[in-house]
């Protein structure tokens, strides 16, 4: 059932019971009141028979033929009896109405008393004269009252029954009204594709949340455009590193076969061979590792001290490269030695450091590098400053998609892989990497974490 439906019967439901309910009362209401006036009417016909036989010789004449004349306009069913102080019938014939002593009883107590009698209305009435204290008793069928109720009854059922039509046709109009935006949302949504992410969802000038969702919408598809461009320019690159080394090992391998060799040759291609599937493997490798890098991140996690991360990585690159000059410092270190800590995989992180470490050296022909740990009041900063080549500005955004090389890079050895596995790496620790370079000045590479972190 679609939404739309599903709130107009909601709609009607809800209004049903309320109504009912409603209704219900001014029907207990309408009964209560026809009832009550029953009654009254009924007490006026027992005073009306107490006058009429019981004070007929003290009224005057013109007063008794009001009374007279009220009496006889009887309400049709009417049955009366009068009863003297020893509970005996008197003035009127017995009739049907036999009335028990303890009902009449009931009545000398309270003066008047309402009953029912057989299923009808009956009224008890004390009344004291000069020839002694009577008790009048009249009942009688509100066949009137009820054939009243009867029609309301009617009149309220098809109220009811036209309210919740009304009702049910409102709601599908409010509903199809207040979902007409999310109806225009999902028609833009359907014509959006892979080949046209850039389009976006307009959005009403209402301010609500259909537009906070239109919002989110868009925020989506701009984070699925960058995905996507991001994946063609993987695509494109990972196709060009894969392409190199095996065009060569075709060519060398059809220009072997071309005529009969000497061994030398032979193994002079097979070398080659051998060199450029080696390339093949580390690429291969490589982005293996990249998809395992983020998800490495969720096992073997530990407290981290990044000072000490950074004092252990001077010492075994002094060891492994003696020839590199690798300068550490420490800016503004905290009293509180927590605070230099994250919580994270300790091997992954350092290789992620020593990525852009590697790039350092390899980019400005093993001049020296620094590194610096800054403890800001926000974050934890790492920074890695060499002064080699740098990086153009329309490069700058592109280095860390995979297997991409800057033009100014591609005489240096490597794949484009390393720099992406730092950022997926920092990234999964909840950290941020960005670079700031000028083509021939060097490159400045800023790791920053949030301080006293867990992930």
């Amino acid at each position: 059932m679609k939404i739309r439906h599903r709130l107009a019967l909601q709609f009607t439901v809800l209004s049903g019971c309320i109504l009912l309910v409603i209704f219900i009362l001014v029907y207990l209401l309408l009964q209560s009141y026809v009832n009550n006036t029953f009654f009254n009417q009924l007490e006026d016909r027992a005073l009306i028979t107490a006058q009429v036989f019981l004070e007929k010789d003290e009224l005057a004449r013109k007063k008794w033929k009001d009374v007279e004349k009220k009496y006889i306009q009887a309400i049709p069913g009417e049955d009366g009896m009068i009863y003297d102080e020893a509970n005996q019938p008197v003035f009127i014939e017995p009739g049907s109405v036999s009335i028990e002593p303890a009902i009449i009883q009931a009545v000398r107590h309270h003066k008047k008393y309402r009953f029912h009698y057989k299923g009808n209305p009956a009224v008890g009435l004390y009344y004291t004269d000069n020839q002694g204290n009577f008790v009048i008793f009249v009942t009688a069928g509100n066949e009137a009252g009820q054939a009243q109720l009867m029609h309301n009854l009617w009149i309220l059922g098809g109220t009811f029954a036209l309210g919740m039509l009304m009702v049910f046709l409102l709601g599908q109009w409010f509903s199809y009204r207040a979902l007409r935006p999310i109806n225009y949302i999902n028609r833009q949504m359907k014509n959006i594709r892979a080949s046209n992410l850039h389009a976006r969802v307009k959005k009403s000038r209402n301010d609500d949340e259909i537009d906070e969702l239109a919002s989110n919408f868009n925020d989506l598809l701009e984070h699925l455009e960058k995905a996507f461009h991001m994946q063609q320019s993987f695509v494109s690159n990972a196709s060009h590193e894969l392409r190199t080394p095996l065009t060569a090992i075709i060519t060398e391998l059809e220009v072997i076969l071309q005529k009969q060799r000497n061994q030398e040759d032979y193994i002079k291609t097979l070398r080659s061979v051998l060199d450029e599937s080696a390339k093949l493997k580390t690429i291969t490798n490589g982005l293996l590792e990249l998809t395992q890098a983020e998800t490495d991140t969720h096992a073997g996690k530990e407290h981290i001290r990044l000072d000490e991360l950074l004092w252990d990585l001077r010492e075994e690159w002094a060891n492994k490269h003696p020839e590199q000059l690798l300068n550490v410092q420490m800016l503004r270190l905290p009293e509180d030695a927590t605070r230099l800590e994250i919580t994270g995989h300790r091997e992954l992180l350092i290789l992620a450091v020593k990525n852009i470490i590697k790039n350092a050296f390899k980019f400005s022909n093993n001049q020296a590098v620094e590194v610096a740990l800054d403890c800001q009041q926000e974050q934890l900063l790492i920074t890695v400053t060499d002064h080699g080549i740098g990086i153009s500005p329309e490069d700058a955004a592109r280095i860390f998609l995979p297997l991409f090389r800057a033009n100014n890079a591609r005489i240096y050895p490597g794949f484009g892989i390393g720099l992406s596995m730092a950022q997926k790496i920092v990234q999964a620790h909840r950290g941020q990497i960005t670079v700031s370079s000028e083509p021939g000045q060097g490159s400045i590479f800023s790791i920053s974490f949030p301080a006293q972190q867990h992930i």
